[in-house]
């Protein structure tokens, strides 16, 4: 089906059509051309639909490389239905390419739970999920946050090698802390077939730098679950934020990490190796309250997520349509930067070309902004989502 959306403020990549209205037209789930202005009559030609959007403002799809679930539903439970659910809550509010993030649960639990989301990207239940995330079980005792301490494994090829097979081709991403024994070795040996995210982690300048070398080119959640950054001890965070290798990740919902902090982090690294995540957990969506999903025990208060009873973060429960408005908000960032940071620079770091940006030939993934630049309307390759 033809598409052609006029009146769009459409915000993509440099050299897009910015702060002049004008259109898009979409062929078949891809934009096939965009102009300035009212399109000309061969522009709309075939159009089966034309929807004039009003002057409202267009982004890409926003890309989410680091989410537990949505909700209610975690994507780690080892439940098809939940990882259906919590795809959907993510993709109605604009997540429209998002990789489910699979916890350090005990060993078969992690099996198992890798096994079901690729039974539901396989059987096509959750087109907005793409890939797979394994935070773990290769992570730090001391920086684990609230990953399951007796979970935890020493980095073993045999271990990634059962977890990659329950992930039948789909699992693109592994966060490892680098400086456990063999963490190098590993990450050197697979480097080419899966991408390393260093993060959960007591890793120290040099050996964070060293799963550079070996091949790790992203660091999840930046700044937190790892050491401080110090004027003497520049740390994980130091020597990820001035390797020009490096993707780093940062959890944008006010309360993982200051805005002062983003702000700092995106004067360093650019919109070019700076995204945001949610690190969402089930709660995501469900507001105040306390809740129990797959391990975890959850309260939420004043929209933070903790592990019960204690001040220990759990993820966030935040989408990505509820992190934009705050981060053009309060945070400062402008709207070009911030349609960057969510989502070209996460589809560019996880290998995904075809989307991230509202350019001709790339896939009709977009949002369309209503006031306080909330989302008011979600494409996903070509089809307006219900």
């Amino acid at each position: 089906m033809t598409t052609v959306l006029l009146g769009a403020r459409v915000v993509g990549s440099p050299g897009q059509l910015g702060d002049d209205v004008g259109w898009l037209r979409i062929d078949e789930g891809m934009i096939t051309a965009t102009g300035i202005g009212a399109p000309s009559p061969a522009a709309i030609a075939g159009a089966a639909v034309t929807t004039d959007l009003g002057g409202r403002w267009v982004v890409p799809g926003f890309v989410d490389v680091h989410c537990h679930g949505g909700g209610g539903a975690s994507v780690y439970s080892g439940v098809l239905d939940d990882v259906v659910k919590a795809a959907r809550t993510h993709l109605a509010t604009g997540t429209t390419s998002m990789l489910a993030s699979v916890a350090t649960t005990e060993l078969g639990s992690m099996l198992a739970a890798t096994s079901v989301v690729a039974d539901a990207i396989d059987a096509g239940l959750v087109p907005n999920v793409v890939g797979i995330h394994l935070e773990g079980p290769f992570l730090s005792p001391r920086r684990r946050g609230a990953q399951t301490a007796a979970a935890l494994l020493p980095p073993d090829p045999e271990v990634l090698e059962r977890l990659l097979a329950a992930g039948r081709g789909h699992v693109r991403t592994m966060t490892i802390a680098p400086e456990l024994p063999g963490a190098t070795d590993l990450i050197r040996a697979n480097a080419a077939r899966l991408r390393f995210s260093l993060g959960h982690t007591d890793a120290d300048a040099e050996q964070f730098r060293a799963g550079i070398e070996a091949g790790a080119r992203m660091a999840t959640h930046l700044f937190n679950a790892m050491p401080p950054l110090l004027h003497r001890a520049p740390g994980a965070v130091g020597a990820a934020l001035t390797d020009e290798r490096v993707t780093v990740e940062l959890v944008s919902d006010g309360m993982h990490v200051d805005d002062l902090v983003l702000r700092l982090a995106y004067a360093t690294a650019g919109r070019a190796r700076m995204m945001t995540v949610t690190d969402a957990s089930p709660a995501a969506g469900l507001g105040d309250g306390d809740y129990r999903f797959a391990d975890r025990h959850i309260t939420v208060d004043g929209g933070v997520a903790r592990i019960y009873g204690t001040d220990t973060l759990a993820g966030s429960a935040v989408t990505l349509g509820e992190v934009l408005p705050r981060l053009v908000g309060r945070a400062g960032f402008t709207l070009e930067d911030t349609a960057e940071i969510m989502s070209a620079t996460p589809a560019r770091a996880i290998g995904l070309d075809d989307r991230g940006t509202l350019r001709v030939g790339a896939r009709a993934d977009l949002v369309v902004l209503g006031p306080e630049f909330r989302p008011q309307a979600v494409m996903s390759n070509g089809t307006w989502i219900e």
